[in-house]
């Protein structure tokens, strides 16, 4: 009698030790966080400005194969950006009627970041605690202020880079990753060097984007991502965690820009 209770309770534990064990091949996730941005773009004016969004939200999609991974990722928010030395900046003046009239110069500030990638293992599947994948990125983003310098400011990149990740599980339920990828070739596009496209043929933003459009390479581009991750298991199919990425991006024509963005973030992830 007691030989067959143990076998019905080994009966019963099978499905749940079964469904700890089994690994799932697709994850959807989500974020919040909050994005930075400084940047200097002298093509739009001499000062530093910097923005901030928060919250900054994220979406993601993964697929997970035993040596190769792909995985999709579309991020955004709305902030506000102003000059660094001077802030938002209210004028004021009287008209001759004796009425007074001010009014606020304080950008806003939009930002949107689509990316998918794909990665493939190139260390041992023997070592159960570390993992190192290479593999290639497409970037496309997008920085919009409605006044800089009192004039809508847009730069928009779409980047392909080559990529470089390291995975360290430190226990079955903690890991880590560290992550840096460079753009190689990238589409940019800036407002040109009058600052205003002129067209008979194109609507305004036809025109900005068909003059202000170029390809560039590596040597004059430069777009380069690092990305550290934390994660805990909380159950097979559910991961929580918090990340940080940051970017830093130049580019020389027609006036040189440098910008550094920045987004930290807690994010959770199901299994399926």
């Amino acid at each position: 009698m007691k030989s067959r209770f143990a076998l019905l309770l080994l009966a019963g534990l099978m499905p749940a030790t079964s469904a700890l064990a089994q690994e799932y091949r697709h994850a959807v996730g989500i974020s919040v966080g909050t994005f930075n941005l400084q940047s200097l773009d002298k093509q739009a004016s001499p000062l530093r400005y910097s923005g901030s969004i928060r919250p900054h939200f994220g979406l993601a999609y993964r697929h997970m194969g035993e040596n190769s991974r792909f995985s999709l990722r579309l991020s955004g928010g709305t902030g506000s950006m102003n000059p660094e030395r001077f802030g938002a900046r209210t004028f004021s003046t009287t008209f001759p009627d004796g009425k007074p009239f001010s009014y606020q110069v304080s950008s806003e500030l939009y930002n949107a970041t689509l990316e998918a990638d794909y990665l493939q293992r190139v260390s041992s599947p023997d070592n159960a605690h570390s993992a190192v994948w290479v593999g290639g990125a497409f970037q496309e983003s997008a920085w919009y202020a409605s006044e800089v310098a009192n004039f809508p400011w847009l730069v928009n990149s779409a980047t392909f880079s080559p990529v470089v990740q390291l995975d360290h599980t430190f226990t079955s339920r903690h890991s880590f990753t560290i992550r840096v990828d460079m753009a190689l070739i990238g589409l940019i596009t800036r407002a040109i060097y009058a600052n205003f496209p002129k067209s008979t043929s194109d609507n305004n933003v036809s025109a900005f984007f068909r003059q202000g459009t170029r390809t560039e390479l590596a040597g004059k581009l430069k777009n380069v991502n690092l990305q550290v991750g934390y994660s805990y298991r909380l159950s097979p199919r559910m991961n929580v965690g918090a990340g940080y990425r940051v970017r830093y991006f130049s580019y020389p024509s027609p006036e040189k820009i440098r910008a550094v963005s920045s987004t930290l973030y807690l994010d959770s992830e199901f299994r399926f």
